[in-house]
């Protein structure tokens, strides 16, 4: 039985796939999935020292958010990231609708849409 005409085909329709996207589509991958607002992983990319660390602070589910948010937003977060280094006391703060009372000495460095923000504050 011959299937390379079927693999090359296939093959070809998932290059046409991948080429129509944009750089930031390609770049996020996954991740728009599972982070409703791909300013905040940008931001956070751009705003974070490559050698700085960060914490993810869940809230409520908002509407606009997959059912992969709320479990899988650290996991993709801590990937994207990347060399960044994740750290429960990190002075930036990816904030999921998360409760900024907690945070009293952390400013908005970025807001976006679905809750979400980047917050910065003293380590």
């Amino acid at each position: 039985m011959l299937r390379s005409p079927d693999t090359f085909g296939d093959a070809n329709a998932t290059a046409r796939a991948n080429a129509s996207l944009d750089l930031l589509d390609r770049e996020l991958g996954g991740g728009n999935s599972v982070v409703p607002d791909q300013g905040l992983l940008i931001e956070a990319r751009g705003r974070i020292p490559v050698d700085g660390t960060f914490r993810v602070a869940l809230g409520e589910r908002q509407p606009g958010w997959s059912d992969l948010t709320a479990p899988f937003a650290e996991t993709f977060a801590r990937y994207f990231l990347l060399p960044r280094r994740a750290d429960p006391d990190a002075g930036w703060i990816l904030c999921f609708a998360c409760d900024r009372g907690e945070f009293p000495a952390a400013d908005a460095v970025w807001e976006g849409e679905h809750e979400l923000s980047l917050l910065r504050g003293e380590r």
